[in-house]
């Protein structure tokens, strides 16, 4: 009888919206959600070490199958 009980992860959201629509946004609709600070270092340019983990994160979210953790 050791039925293990499957893991259930918290639904992520920022400022009310989920991860996957976070995922879709463009830069400049995510830049409208985020404060000051954020939104200036975007705004002078994200370097390469930034951007490559931005594609990192995306592309292992899209990878990673439904209610599973992704692998990062």
């Amino acid at each position: 009888m050791d039925v293990k009980k499957k893991r259930t992860f918290r639904k992520f959201s920022y400022r009310g919206i989920d991860l996957d629509k976070l995922l879709d946004l463009s830069s400049e609709q995510l830049m409208d959600l985020v404060n000051a600070r954020p939104r200036r270092r975007f705004q002078r340019g994200l370097k390469r070490k930034p951007m490559g983990l931005i594609k990192k994160l995306r592309q292992a979210k899209k990878d990673a199958p439904a209610m599973e953790k992704p692998a990062v």
